[in-house]
This record gives C-alpha cells, sequence and structure tokens, in this order.
C-alpha cells in the first residue's frame, strides 16, 4: 500500500499553521516589533517586507530592515519573504528595487532562501537576479504565469511555487526539485480584499 506524503504548505499567512506542516509568512505587526513575538517550537516562518508595505505613511527602511536583521538570528525563521515588485500596489517601482535589494543582502548575509511577491514587474525580478548574482533559492510564490513565463525563469534559476490556481501546463513543465506548493492562506479570520 503506497503511503501518501503529507503536504507541506510553502507558503501560508496563518500562525497557526501546525509545527514542521508549511511555511509561515511572518505579519506586517510581526516584522515591525519581532521583540514581542515568540516563535513556535518547531514551526517554520519567513520574514521580509512585503512591497505593499513600502507605500504607508510611516515606512522607514532602516526600521524594518533592523527588524528584520533581528528575526533572522532566529532558527525557527528559514526565509526572507515575502518580498518582492508590485507594479500595481506599493511604493513606486524604484523604491520597491531598493527596499528589495536591501533584503537580498540580508538573505545572502543570513543564507536565506528568499519567497517573491511579484505582480506584473518580471522583467524587473529577472534583471534584478541577472544583476544582484545570489546564492541564495529565490521561489516565486503564488505563480500563475504561462509556460513561456516559468521556462523564462527556470532557465534564470527561480523556484516556482503553484497554489490552488494556476496554469497546469506551467506546473508541468517545472521539476520537480523545483516546485513547491502552496495555500497563501489568509490569516485567521481575515477576508480577501
Amino acid at each position: 500500500m503506497e503511503q501518501k506524503q503529507p503536504f507541506f504548505d510553502f507558503h501560508t499567512h496563518r500562525l497557526d499553521t501546525p509545527p514542521g506542516q508549511g511555511i509561515v509568512s511572518l505579519p506586517q505587526s510581526i516584522v515591525r516589533r519581532p521583540q514581542l513575538w515568540q516563535p513556535q517550537h518547531g514551526a517554520f516562518y519567513a520574514a521580509g517586507i512585503h512591497p505593499w508595505w513600502t507605500a504607508d505613511a510611516d515606512f522607514v527602511l532602516d526600521d524594518y530592515l533592523d527588524a528584520l536583521s533581528h528575526l533572522l538570528t532566529l532558527p525557527e525563521v528559514v526565509q526572507v519573504g515575502e518580498c518582492g515588485l508590485d507594479r500595481l500596489r506599493g511604493a513606486d517601482l524604484e523604491t520597491q528595487c531598493a527596499v528589495f535589494a536591501a533584503q537580498v543582502a540580508l538573505s545572502e548575509q543570513h543564507h536565506r532562501p528568499m519567497t517573491l511577491h511579484v505582480v506584473r514587474a518580471f522583467d524587473v525580478i529577472l534583471a534584478l537576479r541577472k544583476q544582484l548574482r545570489p546564492r541564495q533559492r529565490w521561489t516565486i510564490h503564488g505563480f500563475r504565469g504561462k509556460p513561456a513565463l516559468a521556462r523564462q525563469l527556470l532557465d534564470a534559476g527561480f523556484d516556482l511555487s503553484f497554489g490552488f490556481h494556476h496554469n497546469s501546463e506551467a506546473l508541468a513543465i517545472t521539476p520537480p526539485e523545483r516546485r513547491h506548493f502552496e495555500t497563501d492562506a489568509l490569516p485567521e479570520g481575515e477576508a480577501e480584499e
């Protein structure tokens, strides 16, 4: 009898995810004030500066980077993310690129892979990868693109994470060792915008 492998949620926002069953992307409140938070033993977390936060009136990059540096010293924080670029929401693209580049530096310094939120900015993220030449893995989360874009990203060294809504042809061409699966579940009690 074949034993089913349990689902590992590569990207979720639910803090109540059982330890070892997924990677929880920490909310802005924790990333801003990590000293008020205690990680759950055996759990995995991702901490990063989401591009949407860059438009906040009180956004101060240095404050976020200090907090993020602290979080990345914790063994439970295994990824930098969710971070990236979004042409539809957040500060201007130049600001988002600067924030992203600062997080790439932390990713390299702390030897943590990155989980990326990319909306209508694949051209820019590809150029940044070529320019910055990271050693850590970069994974596009929630990938819904066509096979041609998937191939371009895979050829550039990205991994892809697929949610419920995805292009089945793009999934099929992604090698098993380069693909992940996610729910991108919202925090408890939060509704989708």
